[in-house]
């Protein structure tokens, strides 16, 4: 009788060992709202509603307002939604990302904006030749 009780609080503690590493252990996705800064003084605050470009004094910067967040690609618009554009992102972790703003050079056919949210969309991928060059950002 010793034997089964012993072997019984054996598999409920294997049990709940096997539940709790279980649920401890699955992907924990990463977020990429927050403050990232490249080694090169520029960077992005990302919320919510809202991105900012700080392009570390060189006159570049800008203010968006996010419209859709995929798994790879920030779409967002300027000027009273009349303008669209997208911010490419990968290798997201809790600490780092890369980034990159949507750029094809114009002889190859690229934009710097389009009139709708839609033609953004179909535009500014990486399939369509944008995001060539991405920066190392961390989290501030």
């Amino acid at each position: 009788m010793l034997k089964k009780s012993k072997f019984s609080l054996l598999v409920i503690a294997f049990a709940m060992f096997v539940g709790i590493f279980v649920s401890c252990s699955g992907p924990k996705s990463a977020s990429i709202f927050g403050e990232w800064q490249s080694p090169y003084g520029d960077g992005y605050s990302i919320s919510e509603t809202t991105v900012v470009y700080d392009d570390g004094g060189w006159g570049l910067g800008y203010t968006g307002a996010i419209e859709e967040i995929t798994n790879d690609y920030i779409f967002y618009s300027l000027e009273n939604k009349t303008k669209f554009n997208a911010i490419c992102y990968k290798n997201l972790t809790e600490i780092s990302c890369e980034l990159s703003g949507a750029y094809k050079d114009a002889d190859a056919g690229g934009k710097t904006y389009c009139n709708s949210l839609e033609d953004a969309k179909k535009e500014f991928t990486v399939e369509n030749g944008y995001y060539g060059r991405f920066g190392e950002y961390v989290r501030k």
